[in-house]
């Protein structure tokens, strides 16, 4: 069974086709990444699965029960961290579902601070808990770690990866990163020139250590898919 499922999908700003004919469907419960170059038309997909966009021709099917995450966290800097969790959320229950969701992201001792007072990856982990409360059966991420640094980027690779495991979500991730689409997806999908380059399987099950993503050669398969030379 399909969560998401676009079928000859295309996207036009005024004359120019961001996106041309795309079909693509993602069963329940999988990970993929979206890569391609700048302009191919990952964010633009994206935005489109999550209702913010609307295609100009062909057919999207996805559940009403989505939450979406950007690089920006996008938290409300004069609320408090619970707050920003809880925003829109009926009054009853909020606290404990929030509380619950701050510590699943590892931030039950933040809840009354500041969006300010937070590291990038804080801010990040606040975006997953707002995103945790809604209860979501598709998380849409839109190159989530990208502002962040190496470290910091696979902790939160790791977050991801055991909340997706937890909760079964259907996630479509879009990253420039493809060490870190292959460490995540069950498939890597390939954008160029709005349409699917490549459709790639990843073996196994994520988050991959970095001896898994090596061993499994994707890496330089998908920097020639992309066009890039690879080093391995």
């Amino acid at each position: 069974m399909s969560d998401i499922r676009l079928d000859s999908v295309t996207k036009d700003f005024g004359t120019h086709r961001v996106l041309d004919a795309l079909s693509l469907d993602v069963p329940s419960g999988q990970f993929i990444s979206l890569v391609g170059r700048s302009g191919s038309g990952k964010s633009t997909l994206l935005r489109i699965i999550a209702g913010l966009d609307a295609a100009t021709t062909g057919e999207v099917t996805a559940t009403d029960r989505l939450a979406v995450a950007f690089q920006e966290s996008r938290l409300f800097p004069w609320l408090s961290v619970r707050d920003n969790v809880g925003f829109g959320l009926p009054r009853t229950g909020r606290r404990e579902i929030v509380e619950r969701a701050l510590a699943e992201v590892g931030l039950a001792d933040k809840a009354e601070v500041w969006p300010l007072t937070l590291s990038g990856g804080q801010a990040q982990r606040v975006s997953l808990a707002r995103a945790l409360v809604r209860r979501p059966e598709i998380l849409l991420l839109d190159e989530p770690f990208g502002a962040l640094d190496a470290l910091t980027r696979l902790d939160m690779q790791n977050l991801v990866g055991r909340l997706w495991q937890d909760h079964g979500w259907t996630v479509v991730m879009v990253t420039h990163d493809v060490d870190e689409a292959v460490r995540l997806a069950d498939r890597v999908v390939v954008l160029a020139d709005g349409a699917i380059a490549e459709d790639i399987p990843v073996p196994g099950r994520g988050p991959r250590s970095a001896e898994t993503i090596a061993g499994t050669g994707l890496t330089g398969e998908l920097l020639r898919a992309l066009g890039a030379f690879s080093t391995t």
